[in-house]
């Protein structure tokens, strides 16, 4: 292994505002990767909306400035440390050697210093994944946020393989990639699919993919849709990130028992929240985020393993590709959230 620098570039900002703003591309040396460490030039980015708003100050607060973004991507590997002795360690199933294809895991990437948004990263050996053998890169750039937001979110709502069938769960903003990814998974494991979105003009697709979809722009048109879809019945699960907007109807739709997992606050989350219903109907209001699967290894192993078994299942919407050095332009577009899948930038080549 070479101890030479390598010369690599990434986007960053110094203090939050609009994308079109503050990001910066800029050049930096990289060392040689050291123990537990692995140098990946990177092939295809996935984009998430959680980069939007980070950058604007409306997610995690930034460690310190410069800070990069983003979590997801794939690419080869191009230079090896030895094995590290840090507590998590690499994936059993991540080919871990020189010329091998992989992808990020979200969450342990360190997004301050090292992001995404990049054309060659040192990465932890342990945030390294494999890319399922029928994806291409872009593909595989869009799995695995959507693997361990969405995966996670329904295993904690009570979807999983084991007990999917027979179960309604509802999927607000199902549009995004985050949406996609639930109801396919939820689909394959049987379960009966409600998705919701503001748009009249993606119903087309969402109705391919949900058994039942409607629009819903407010917390009436949402009741409305829920109570046409299950005869009155309620939903047993449901998967939000709408937020305030949207609390009140999902507490008066939900069947007895229900579970509603938040895991975003695009409308806020002020709310007025009726305590007596949640009593009485035993509901379970959850938050969620990747750290929890990745505080408990068992969890993660579970749903890293969805991932790959469900991989054809579970196959992204590519909404775009855009490329690398027009990011800050992607990321307003990806913030205007009129578009259906994942976005997904490449590095010039």
């Amino acid at each position: 292994m070479s101890q030479q620098t390598t010369t690599a570039h990434a986007w960053q900002f110094d203090g939050y505002g609009r994308p079109r703003e503050v990001l910066s591309w800029r050049q930096h040396s990289l060392p040689a990767p050291g123990p537990g460490q692995a140098l990946v030039r990177l092939h295809a980015i996935g984009m998430n909306r959680s980069e939007f708003n980070y950058v604007q100050g409306r997610y995690q607060p930034a460690r310190e400035f410069p800070s990069c973004l983003g979590q997801e991507a794939v690419g080869e590997i191009v230079a090896l440390g030895p094995a590290g002795q840090d507590d998590a360690a690499a994936w059993s199933q991540t080919p871990l050697e020189v010329g091998a294809r992989v992808a990020l895991l979200p969450g342990r990437i360190d997004l301050c210093s090292t992001g995404a948004y990049r054309d060659i990263g040192c990465y932890p050996q342990a945030a390294l994944l494999p890319v399922p053998d029928t994806y291409n890169d872009v593909e595989g750039a869009a799995l695995w946020m959507g693997v361990l937001t969405m995966g996670g979110a329904l295993e904690l709502a009570g979807i999983t393989p084991d007990t999917a069938a027979g179960k309604r769960l509802l999927v607000t903003a199902a549009s995004s990639s985050m949406g996609v990814v639930a109801l396919k998974l939820a689909r394959a494991w049987g379960a009966t699919t409600l998705a919701t979105s503001r748009s009249e003009t993606k119903m087309a697709t969402l109705t391919g993919l949900a058994d039942h979809a409607f629009v819903a722009s407010d917390s009436d048109s949402l009741a409305a849709g829920i109570a046409a879809a299950t005869d009155g019945e309620g939903f047993d699960a449901a998967l939000d990130p709408v937020g305030a907007a949207f609390y009140p109807a999902m507490v008066a739709s939900a069947a007895v028992g229900a579970s509603i997992v938040s895991y975003e606050l695009i409308t806020g989350q002020d709310t007025p929240l009726p305590i007596a219903k949640v009593m009485i109907k035993d509901l379970a209001l959850r938050g969620y985020t990747i750290y929890r699967p990745l505080r408990q290894p068992v969890l993660l192993e579970r749903i890293l393993g969805w991932g790959l078994e469900y991989a054809d299942a579970i196959r992204p919407i590519i909404a775009g590709t855009r490329s690398l050095s027009d990011a800050p332009d992607a990321l307003e577009e990806l913030g205007r959230a009129e578009h259906l899948g994942k976005l997904v930038l490449l590095p010039e080549a």
